[in-house]
């Protein structure tokens, strides 16, 4: 199961990679912030 969601989440990785960097930096920024 794990590896077919994986594969899945492959065929998506542009846009998942995309959304994971936006998030990623959002959390950077927010961290800095709270500081």
């Amino acid at each position: 199961n794990l590896y077919r969601r994986l594969s899945k989440d492959y065929e998506r990785s542009t846009k998942s990679a995309e959304t994971m960097i936006q998030i990623t930096m959002i959390h950077i920024m927010l961290k800095k912030l709270s500081k």
